[in-house]
Protein backbone atom coordinates (compact mmCIF):
# COMPACT_ATOMS: atom_id res chain seq x y z
CA UNK A 1 0.00 0.00 0.00
CA UNK A 2 1.47 3.62 -1.21
CA UNK A 3 1.28 6.13 1.69
CA UNK A 4 -0.81 8.84 0.62
CA UNK A 5 0.46 12.32 -0.35
CA UNK A 6 -1.08 15.36 0.74
CA UNK A 7 0.84 18.34 -1.28
CA UNK A 8 0.59 21.74 -0.32
CA UNK A 9 1.67 24.35 -3.18
CA UNK A 10 4.11 27.33 -2.76
CA UNK A 11 2.99 31.20 -2.62
CA UNK A 12 0.30 32.07 -5.28
CA UNK A 13 0.33 28.56 -6.66
CA UNK A 14 -2.69 27.21 -5.16
CA UNK A 15 -5.86 28.37 -7.43
CA UNK A 16 -8.68 30.45 -5.07
CA UNK A 17 -12.23 31.08 -5.67
CA UNK A 18 -13.37 34.73 -5.17
CA UNK A 19 -16.43 36.51 -4.59
CA UNK A 20 -17.56 40.01 -4.74
CA UNK A 21 -20.43 41.54 -3.60
CA UNK A 22 -18.67 44.95 -2.80
CA UNK A 23 -18.11 47.68 -5.71
CA UNK A 24 -20.38 45.38 -8.36
CA UNK A 25 -24.35 45.53 -8.07
CA UNK A 26 -24.42 41.84 -9.00
CA UNK A 27 -22.31 39.19 -7.16
CA UNK A 28 -19.36 38.46 -9.10
CA UNK A 29 -17.83 34.78 -8.87
CA UNK A 30 -14.16 33.88 -10.20
CA UNK A 31 -11.36 31.39 -9.55
CA UNK A 32 -7.96 33.18 -9.53
CA UNK A 33 -4.47 32.50 -9.86
CA UNK A 34 -1.50 34.75 -9.24
CA UNK A 35 0.04 35.80 -13.09
CA UNK A 36 3.54 35.96 -11.53
CA UNK A 37 3.41 32.48 -10.01
CA UNK A 38 1.44 30.87 -12.94
CA UNK A 39 3.13 31.63 -16.43
CA UNK A 40 1.30 31.26 -19.55
CA UNK A 41 2.77 28.08 -20.04
CA UNK A 42 1.31 25.97 -17.84
CA UNK A 43 -2.08 26.85 -19.35
CA UNK A 44 -3.83 24.38 -21.56
CA UNK A 45 -5.85 26.06 -24.45
CA UNK A 46 -8.34 27.09 -24.71
CA UNK A 47 -7.11 28.65 -21.51
CA UNK A 48 -4.16 31.38 -22.77
CA UNK A 49 -2.88 33.07 -19.18
CA UNK A 50 -3.91 33.87 -15.82
CA UNK A 51 -5.83 36.83 -16.75
CA UNK A 52 -7.94 34.63 -19.71
CA UNK A 53 -8.34 31.84 -16.50
CA UNK A 54 -10.07 34.49 -14.30
CA UNK A 55 -12.56 35.39 -17.04
CA UNK A 56 -13.14 32.28 -18.46
CA UNK A 57 -14.38 31.08 -14.40
CA UNK A 58 -16.82 34.48 -14.68
CA UNK A 59 -14.90 37.79 -14.06
CA UNK A 60 -16.15 40.28 -16.80
CA UNK A 61 -13.94 41.76 -18.68
CA UNK A 62 -14.25 44.98 -17.67
CA UNK A 63 -13.63 44.35 -13.90
CA UNK A 64 -9.83 42.82 -14.72
CA UNK A 65 -8.87 46.24 -13.27
CA UNK A 66 -10.76 45.82 -10.09
CA UNK A 67 -9.11 42.20 -9.22
CA UNK A 68 -6.01 43.81 -7.12
CA UNK A 69 -8.07 46.34 -4.65
CA UNK A 70 -10.69 43.51 -3.96
CA UNK A 71 -7.69 41.57 -2.99
CA UNK A 72 -6.23 43.94 -0.94
CA UNK A 73 -6.44 43.01 2.84
CA UNK A 74 -7.47 45.41 4.99
CA UNK A 75 -4.73 46.24 8.02
CA UNK A 76 -5.71 47.24 11.51
CA UNK A 77 -4.11 49.46 13.80
CA UNK A 78 -3.57 46.12 16.08
CA UNK A 79 -1.57 44.68 13.31
CA UNK A 80 -4.41 41.91 12.21
CA UNK A 81 -5.30 41.44 8.64
CA UNK A 82 -8.71 40.97 7.12
CA UNK A 83 -10.27 40.53 3.43
CA UNK A 84 -12.11 43.79 2.34
CA UNK A 85 -15.76 44.22 3.32
CA UNK A 86 -18.04 42.42 0.67
CA UNK A 87 -14.58 40.01 -0.60
CA UNK A 88 -14.48 36.14 0.42
CA UNK A 89 -12.11 34.24 -0.65
CA UNK A 90 -11.50 30.37 -0.50
CA UNK A 91 -9.27 27.68 -2.31
CA UNK A 92 -11.37 26.65 -5.63
CA UNK A 93 -11.93 23.43 -4.07
CA UNK A 94 -9.85 21.10 -1.59
CA UNK A 95 -8.61 17.59 -2.52
CA UNK A 96 -10.49 16.70 -5.46
CA UNK A 97 -9.24 17.98 -8.93
CA UNK A 98 -5.29 18.14 -8.49
CA UNK A 99 -4.87 19.58 -11.61
CA UNK A 100 -7.38 22.27 -11.05
CA UNK A 101 -6.61 23.27 -7.52
CA UNK A 102 -2.70 22.66 -8.27
CA UNK A 103 -2.09 23.72 -12.15
CA UNK A 104 1.87 24.22 -11.29
CA UNK A 105 2.09 21.08 -10.27
CA UNK A 106 0.64 18.93 -12.79
CA UNK A 107 4.28 17.31 -13.62
CA UNK A 108 4.55 16.25 -10.28
CA UNK A 109 1.48 14.92 -10.39
CA UNK A 110 1.88 12.89 -13.19
CA UNK A 111 5.46 11.90 -12.47
CA UNK A 112 3.79 10.33 -9.62
CA UNK A 113 1.41 9.15 -10.88
CA UNK A 114 3.85 6.58 -13.34
CA UNK A 115 4.73 5.81 -10.01
CA UNK A 116 1.64 4.34 -8.66
CA UNK A 117 -0.07 7.07 -7.08
CA UNK A 118 -3.41 7.84 -8.43
CA UNK A 119 -4.63 12.03 -8.23
CA UNK A 120 -7.58 13.03 -6.27
CA UNK A 121 -7.47 9.30 -4.32
CA UNK A 122 -4.06 8.71 -2.92
CA UNK A 123 -2.38 12.10 -4.05
CA UNK A 124 -4.63 15.22 -3.61
CA UNK A 125 -3.77 18.93 -3.10
CA UNK A 126 -4.79 21.65 -0.45
CA UNK A 127 -4.47 25.06 -2.14
CA UNK A 128 -5.24 27.71 0.59
CA UNK A 129 -5.52 31.56 0.97
CA UNK A 130 -1.80 32.77 0.72
CA UNK A 131 -2.30 36.31 1.39
CA UNK A 132 -1.97 35.26 5.11
CA UNK A 133 0.48 33.84 7.55
CA UNK A 134 0.25 30.30 9.32
CA UNK A 135 -2.91 29.97 11.82
CA UNK A 136 -4.97 32.88 10.04
CA UNK A 137 -6.99 30.80 7.85
CA UNK A 138 -8.73 27.33 7.81
CA UNK A 139 -5.56 25.76 6.81
CA UNK A 140 -4.88 23.74 9.68
CA UNK A 141 -8.50 22.58 9.84
CA UNK A 142 -9.02 21.03 5.66
CA UNK A 143 -5.43 19.51 6.54
CA UNK A 144 -6.51 17.40 9.04
CA UNK A 145 -9.84 16.64 7.35
CA UNK A 146 -7.69 15.35 4.84
CA UNK A 147 -5.36 13.61 6.47
CA UNK A 148 -7.77 11.55 8.38
CA UNK A 149 -9.95 10.60 5.21
CA UNK A 150 -6.52 9.85 3.22
CA UNK A 151 -5.49 7.41 5.68
CA UNK A 152 -9.28 5.80 6.44
CA UNK A 153 -8.97 5.15 3.08
CA UNK A 154 -5.39 3.66 2.80
CA UNK A 155 -6.68 1.34 5.37
CA UNK A 156 -4.15 2.68 8.28
CA UNK A 157 -1.45 3.56 6.47
CA UNK A 158 0.20 6.49 7.27
CA UNK A 159 0.06 9.71 5.01
CA UNK A 160 2.96 11.63 3.45
CA UNK A 161 2.87 15.11 3.51
CA UNK A 162 4.37 16.83 0.84
CA UNK A 163 5.03 20.81 0.23
CA UNK A 164 7.17 23.36 -1.92
CA UNK A 165 8.22 26.73 -0.93
CA UNK A 166 5.86 28.97 1.38
CA UNK A 167 3.07 25.75 1.82
CA UNK A 168 5.95 24.15 3.88
CA UNK A 169 5.86 27.01 6.35
CA UNK A 170 1.84 25.70 6.64
CA UNK A 171 2.42 22.48 6.79
CA UNK A 172 5.37 23.23 9.37
CA UNK A 173 2.96 25.39 11.53
CA UNK A 174 0.30 22.02 11.55
CA UNK A 175 2.95 20.07 12.33
CA UNK A 176 3.64 22.09 15.41
CA UNK A 177 1.26 22.87 16.81
CA UNK A 178 -1.17 19.38 16.14
CA UNK A 179 -1.46 16.81 19.08
CA UNK A 180 1.95 14.50 18.50
CA UNK A 181 -0.08 11.33 19.28
CA UNK A 182 -2.71 12.18 16.56
CA UNK A 183 0.18 13.14 14.24
CA UNK A 184 2.29 9.82 15.12
CA UNK A 185 -1.40 8.24 14.22
CA UNK A 186 -1.48 9.85 10.74
CA UNK A 187 1.57 11.03 9.36
CA UNK A 188 4.65 9.06 8.71
CA UNK A 189 6.53 11.23 6.65
CA UNK A 190 7.29 15.13 6.14
CA UNK A 191 8.60 15.71 2.95
CA UNK A 192 9.74 19.39 1.86
CA UNK A 193 10.57 20.68 -1.77
CA UNK A 194 12.56 23.79 -1.38
CA UNK A 195 10.53 24.79 1.88
CA UNK A 196 10.79 28.23 3.35
CA UNK A 197 11.25 28.06 7.40
CA UNK A 198 11.83 31.13 7.88
CA UNK A 199 11.42 35.50 6.53
CA UNK A 200 12.00 35.63 2.85
CA UNK A 201 14.93 38.51 2.50
CA UNK A 202 14.43 39.99 -1.36
CA UNK A 203 10.18 39.05 -0.94
CA UNK A 204 10.35 42.29 1.49
CA UNK A 205 10.72 44.11 -1.27
CA UNK A 206 6.86 42.97 -2.06
CA UNK A 207 5.62 46.01 0.51
CA UNK A 208 7.00 48.84 -1.58
CA UNK A 209 7.39 47.71 -5.10
CA UNK A 210 4.67 48.32 -7.98
CA UNK A 211 1.48 46.30 -7.79
CA UNK A 212 1.22 42.84 -9.34
CA UNK A 213 0.57 42.76 -12.48
CA UNK A 214 -1.99 40.32 -14.98
CA UNK A 215 1.28 40.64 -17.33
CA UNK A 216 3.41 37.54 -15.36
CA UNK A 217 6.57 39.09 -17.53
CA UNK A 218 6.05 42.82 -16.02
CA UNK A 219 9.74 42.99 -14.21
CA UNK A 220 9.00 45.93 -12.72
CA UNK A 221 5.86 44.82 -10.81
CA UNK A 222 5.97 43.18 -7.91
CA UNK A 223 4.63 38.79 -8.04
CA UNK A 224 2.30 40.11 -4.77
CA UNK A 225 0.26 42.75 -3.26
CA UNK A 226 1.75 45.08 -1.39
CA UNK A 227 -0.76 44.03 1.49
CA UNK A 228 -0.89 40.36 1.71
CA UNK A 229 1.10 39.44 4.99
CA UNK A 230 1.56 35.79 4.33
CA UNK A 231 4.95 36.33 2.73
CA UNK A 232 5.43 40.00 4.15
CA UNK A 233 4.77 40.50 7.81
CA UNK A 234 6.56 37.12 8.61
CA UNK A 235 10.01 39.19 9.08
CA UNK A 236 13.43 38.21 9.03
CA UNK A 237 15.27 35.92 11.54
CA UNK A 238 19.00 37.03 12.45
CA UNK A 239 19.43 33.30 13.24
CA UNK A 240 18.98 32.65 9.55
CA UNK A 241 20.31 36.05 7.82
CA UNK A 242 22.77 36.17 11.11
CA UNK A 243 24.65 40.30 10.37
CA UNK A 244 24.54 40.18 6.73
CA UNK A 245 23.31 43.48 5.02
CA UNK A 246 19.95 42.66 2.84
CA UNK A 247 19.17 46.13 1.65
CA UNK A 248 20.81 50.20 1.77
CA UNK A 249 19.77 52.72 1.08
CA UNK A 250 22.46 55.66 0.13
CA UNK A 251 25.15 55.41 3.17
CA UNK A 252 22.06 53.08 5.48
CA UNK A 253 22.43 49.73 5.87
CA UNK A 254 19.86 47.25 6.85
CA UNK A 255 19.95 43.42 7.95
CA UNK A 256 17.54 40.93 9.32
CA UNK A 257 17.56 42.73 12.93
CA UNK A 258 16.24 46.51 11.08
CA UNK A 259 13.38 44.20 8.83
CA UNK A 260 11.00 47.48 10.67
CA UNK A 261 13.20 50.43 10.20
CA UNK A 262 13.33 49.22 6.89
CA UNK A 263 9.24 48.81 6.32
CA UNK A 264 9.05 52.54 8.09
CA UNK A 265 11.67 54.09 5.81
CA UNK A 266 10.06 52.85 2.72
CA UNK A 267 6.25 54.17 3.85
CA UNK A 268 5.47 50.58 4.25
CA UNK A 269 3.87 51.33 7.62
CA UNK A 270 0.41 48.73 7.11
CA UNK A 271 3.10 45.76 6.55
CA UNK A 272 5.00 46.85 9.68
CA UNK A 273 2.32 46.68 11.86
CA UNK A 274 1.30 43.62 10.52
CA UNK A 275 5.05 42.55 11.19
CA UNK A 276 4.63 43.10 14.67
CA UNK A 277 1.72 40.68 15.14
CA UNK A 278 2.73 38.18 12.78
CA UNK A 279 6.75 37.77 12.99
CA UNK A 280 7.59 34.23 12.98
CA UNK A 281 10.24 34.89 15.86
CA UNK A 282 7.69 35.98 18.12
CA UNK A 283 5.64 32.74 17.51
CA UNK A 284 5.49 30.29 20.13
CA UNK A 285 5.26 27.10 17.91
CA UNK A 286 7.86 28.58 15.53
CA UNK A 287 10.56 28.84 18.77
CA UNK A 288 10.20 25.30 19.17
CA UNK A 289 12.59 24.90 16.61
CA UNK A 290 14.65 28.22 15.76
CA UNK A 291 15.29 28.55 19.54
CA UNK A 292 14.33 25.16 21.62
CA UNK A 293 15.67 23.39 18.43
CA UNK A 294 13.04 20.25 19.17
CA UNK A 295 13.13 18.28 16.29
CA UNK A 296 9.38 17.50 14.74
CA UNK A 297 7.54 14.69 16.25
CA UNK A 298 7.45 13.06 12.80
CA UNK A 299 10.04 11.70 10.38
CA UNK A 300 11.18 14.48 7.78
CA UNK A 301 13.13 14.69 4.69
CA UNK A 302 14.01 18.12 2.61
CA UNK A 303 15.55 18.42 -0.35
CA UNK A 304 16.36 22.09 -2.50
CA UNK A 305 19.13 23.66 -5.01
CA UNK A 306 22.51 25.15 -4.04
CA UNK A 307 25.22 27.16 -5.62
CA UNK A 308 22.95 29.59 -8.38
CA UNK A 309 22.98 33.17 -7.73
CA UNK A 310 20.29 34.05 -5.81
CA UNK A 311 18.69 37.79 -4.92
CA UNK A 312 18.57 38.73 -1.00
CA UNK A 313 18.18 42.19 -1.22
CA UNK A 314 18.21 45.35 -3.08
CA UNK A 315 20.64 48.58 -2.70
CA UNK A 316 18.22 51.83 -3.10
CA UNK A 317 20.16 55.46 -4.06
CA UNK A 318 19.44 57.88 -1.86
CA UNK A 319 18.22 61.10 -3.69
CA UNK A 320 16.00 62.75 -0.93
CA UNK A 321 16.02 62.97 2.82
CA UNK A 322 13.33 60.09 4.95
CA UNK A 323 10.26 61.41 4.70
CA UNK A 324 8.32 61.11 8.03
CA UNK A 325 5.26 62.13 6.91
CA UNK A 326 5.30 59.40 4.11
CA UNK A 327 2.66 56.70 4.90
CA UNK A 328 2.26 54.55 2.13
CA UNK A 329 4.95 53.32 -0.23
CA UNK A 330 3.96 54.97 -3.16
CA UNK A 331 5.33 58.26 -1.51
CA UNK A 332 8.29 56.80 -0.94
CA UNK A 333 11.92 56.42 -2.48
CA UNK A 334 12.35 53.06 -2.67
CA UNK A 335 8.90 52.89 -4.39
CA UNK A 336 9.92 55.01 -7.31
CA UNK A 337 13.13 53.24 -8.25
CA UNK A 338 12.91 50.36 -10.42
CA UNK A 339 16.09 48.85 -10.99
CA UNK A 340 17.77 49.27 -7.31
CA UNK A 341 21.65 47.28 -7.52
CA UNK A 342 20.83 43.53 -6.61
CA UNK A 343 22.63 42.13 -3.67
CA UNK A 344 22.81 38.01 -4.19
CA UNK A 345 24.34 35.47 -2.48
CA UNK A 346 24.10 31.38 -3.22
CA UNK A 347 20.93 29.46 -3.17
CA UNK A 348 18.55 27.90 -5.57
CA UNK A 349 17.28 31.64 -7.81
CA UNK A 350 14.08 31.75 -5.15
CA UNK A 351 15.87 31.34 -1.60
CA UNK A 352 19.27 31.72 -0.27
CA UNK A 353 21.20 28.80 0.98
CA UNK A 354 20.41 30.68 4.54
CA UNK A 355 17.13 30.13 4.55
CA UNK A 356 17.35 26.55 2.89
CA UNK A 357 19.43 25.25 5.58
CA UNK A 358 17.75 26.80 8.74
CA UNK A 359 15.75 23.62 9.33
CA UNK A 360 19.18 22.26 9.99
CA UNK A 361 18.71 23.92 13.82
CA UNK A 362 15.76 21.95 14.72
CA UNK A 363 16.54 18.59 12.26
CA UNK A 364 17.06 15.25 14.22
CA UNK A 365 20.28 14.47 11.58
CA UNK A 366 20.49 17.12 8.48
CA UNK A 367 23.23 14.89 6.99
CA UNK A 368 20.64 12.28 6.82
CA UNK A 369 17.54 14.07 6.36
CA UNK A 370 18.70 16.57 3.76
CA UNK A 371 19.65 16.30 0.42
CA UNK A 372 21.16 19.21 -1.54
CA UNK A 373 20.72 19.20 -5.16
CA UNK A 374 23.22 21.29 -7.23
CA UNK A 375 22.21 23.85 -10.09
CA UNK A 376 18.43 22.97 -9.26
CA UNK A 377 16.51 26.11 -9.46
CA UNK A 378 13.59 26.94 -6.75
CA UNK A 379 10.35 26.69 -9.36
CA UNK A 380 12.63 23.39 -10.83
CA UNK A 381 13.02 21.67 -7.58
CA UNK A 382 9.20 20.13 -8.37
CA UNK A 383 9.84 18.50 -11.34
CA UNK A 384 13.36 17.19 -10.69
CA UNK A 385 13.88 13.91 -11.12
CA UNK A 386 16.18 13.31 -8.12
CA UNK A 387 14.24 15.06 -6.30
CA UNK A 388 11.55 13.12 -6.92
CA UNK A 389 13.17 10.37 -6.58
CA UNK A 390 14.09 10.72 -3.20
CA UNK A 391 10.24 11.97 -2.00
CA UNK A 392 9.39 8.16 -3.58
CA UNK A 393 11.92 6.05 -2.19
CA UNK A 394 11.23 8.08 1.14
CA UNK A 395 7.47 7.12 1.34
CA UNK A 396 8.86 3.85 0.32
CA UNK A 397 10.38 3.80 4.19
CA UNK A 398 7.83 5.08 6.10
CA UNK A 399 4.95 2.63 4.87
CA UNK A 400 7.76 -0.52 5.70
CA UNK A 401 8.23 1.08 8.50
CA UNK A 402 12.10 1.81 8.08
CA UNK A 403 13.64 5.65 9.06
CA UNK A 404 17.42 5.41 8.43
CA UNK A 405 17.79 8.95 10.07
CA UNK A 406 15.88 8.04 13.26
Amino acid sequence: MLSPIIFVPGYGMGALHVEVTEDSAARVNFNFLLPAMNPDAIFKAPVQSAADYAQRSGLPTDDLILVREWLKLEIAEDGSARSRNGVRVRPVSIGENFSEECPRYVGMMTTLAADGWEPNKNLKCIPYDYRFPPGETAFAKDLERLLAEAVTAANGTKATIACHSQGCLLAYHFLRTQDPVWLEEHVGLFFAFAGQFSGCSDCLRWSFQKEWSWNPNDNLASPSDMTWTGELALSLQTSVYHDNILYQWGPKVYRAADTLTLLRDAGALDIARATQRYALEKQVWFQKGAQQHEPLSVPTRMTYGTDLPTEVGFIFRQLLPADPTCTHPTCGEFYHQDYPEVIEAEGDTGDSGWMNRAPQAWLADPTCEIRELLYVGHMDIFNNADALDFLVTSTQEVVLGVDPCW
